[in-house]
């Protein structure tokens, strides 16, 4: 059955009606899950007749990360062991549908998948919160939802995976944090110094302990004062060190300090840092770790000089990294635009600010790493955006799909390209032409169908209408 769907006349409900009554038709359970969200009551039923025909299809769509959480509350209906548990594990089941499963005779294992799933709600795991499963009660600690009054009755039983979930959960307050620095081990006392509500004179006690884990947590810490984290920057464990340059609070004023820092794996983190003074830039800049080098060399604050310097370094990372740092300035880039390796001159050919005459010099590389990210450019011209949409390797192919920048006949092209993954990502190029769209309704992998269809539904569900041939249906 053949659709038009651009015509004069159609307005986005008529569109609607007839790409649902097509996928009825056809009976192609991927193309009508597509459709499912779009669609209204009565039709979300016809669909489920579709979509839920046989056993094997309810148990892959109740695992399926992409349906509908409404599917899924109607799959959990009446639904046997197997579909539960997958269900129970599907991160987009909603909160009632896992209210449901609990109410359902639920096995332990579907009691611990719903105890450690992101949308139980509080009043759920506070019943599971009582749960004779020791590993149910484990997984309600660790669940970022759970409330501090629900992590306290956890912590009274004395399991140490407990105290240590409970102590990293979001809502610990400083009463609860107090008591398991008092009864917990080190790694409960790890966590407990990395909580941003733990009290001041916790903080300290942490500060001052023998335990490099304990001192190295605590300077992640996001409610640390400068002053402490200041002198964990001065710590004689790098990690300890290497964490407190990542931690959002450290100012890069001390990152100042003249003294040379010994371990390479700190100096990589404060390359990677803003706002550093040109003191320390210039000394990262020439540092004998590769690695450091190579993140000073994305660093968008480097001035042009050192960039200049780092798009010669021996290291090819090193000269990528200049390549893609969005300071770098053109006539630098036209410079790594002829470098040897393909990687750096790659580099260049992502940048939609690239100097014309890099992309000119560009344009005659056949290198397929340089060909797919001149793929992705909308500064690529036309003529060649075709000829890589025509290149052997699949994945410098796909990089067009990528570019909403290309024309539609290209795109066009790219709708019958032999690569399911490539027609996959084409089904959401916004130069594909309705009639593009609905050919692919019958494509041989089901992952493009349902692609196709859900981009109709949403297409038509929108509220506009169709009149005439939009550019998009070309």
């Amino acid at each position: 059955m053949t659709l038009w769907f651009g015509t004069a006349t159609m307005v986005d409900g008529d569109a609607l009606r007839a790409l649902i009554d097509r996928l009825l038709d056809a009976g192609d359970p991927y193309a009508a899950l597509g459709a499912y969200p779009h669609a209204d009551a009565r039709d979300r039923q016809a669909l489920e007749a579709v979509i839920l025909a046989t056993p094997r299809l309810r148990l892959t769509f109740a695992a399926a990360p992409y349906a509908a959480a409404d599917l899924l509350e109607r799959i959990s209906v009446d639904a046997n062991a197997a579909i539960r548990l997958r269900l129970a594990k599907n991160p987009v089941t909603r909160p009632s549908t896992l209210a449901r499963l609990l109410a359902d005779d639920a096995s332990d294992r579907i009691r611990r998948y719903v105890a450690a799933h992101p949308r139980a709600e509080a009043a759920t795991l506070a019943v599971l919160a009582g749960d004779p499963s020791i590993a149910v009660r484990r997984a309600v600690a660790g669940n970022p939802n759970a409330p501090c009054d629900v992590l306290a009755r956890l912590v009274a039983a004395g399991d140490g995976l407990i105290d240590r979930n409970a102590a990293h959960g979001p809502f610990a307050d400083a009463e609860l944090l107090q008591t398991l620095w008092a009864t917990g081990d080190r790694n409960v006392r790890a966590e407990v110094a990395a909580h941003p509500n733990t009290a001041r004179s916790l903080l300290a006690m942490a500060e001052a302990s023998a335990d490099a884990l304990i001192r190295r947590k605590l300077a992640a810490n996001p409610g640390l004062g400068a002053a402490m984290l200041n002198r964990l920057f001065a710590d004689d464990d790098e990690r300890v060190r290497a964490a407190a340059v990542r931690n959002c609070v450290m100012s890069g004023a001390f990152l100042d300090d003249p003294q040379d820092e010994p371990s390479p794996r700190v100096r990589r983190v404060v390359a990677r840092r803003e706002r550093l003074s040109a003191k320390v830039m210039s000394r990262l800049a020439s540092d004998p770790d590769a690695w450091v080098r190579r993140w000073i060399a994305r660093n968008p604050a480097v001035c042009d000089d050192l960039l200049r310097r780092l798009a010669a370094d021996p290291v090819m990372e090193v000269r990528r990294g200049a390549a893609r740092n969005p300071s770098c300035p053109g006539p630098l880039l036209s410079v790594l635009a002829c470098d040897a390796a393909a990687w750096v001159r790659a580099g260049v050919a992502l940048r939609e600010d690239v100097p014309d005459a890099a992309i000119d010099r560009l344009l005659e590389d056949d290198g397929p790493d340089v060909l797919g990210a001149l793929g992705r450019n909308p500064r690529t011209p036309a003529s060649k955006l075709e000829a890589i949409a025509c290149h052997p390797d699949k994945d410098v192919r796909r990089a067009v799909a990528f570019n909403h920048a290309a024309p539609c006949e290209v795109v066009a092209r790219l709708a019958e390209d032999p690569y399911p993954l490539n027609r996959v990502v084409l089904a959401n190029h916004p130069k594909l032409g309705l009639r593009h769209i609905e050919r692919l309704l019958d494509d041989p992998e089901p992952q493009v169908r349902f692609a196709a269809s859900a981009r109709l539904a949403r297409f038509f569900a929108a509220p506009h209408t169709i009149a005439g041939d939009l550019h998009i249906n070309a």
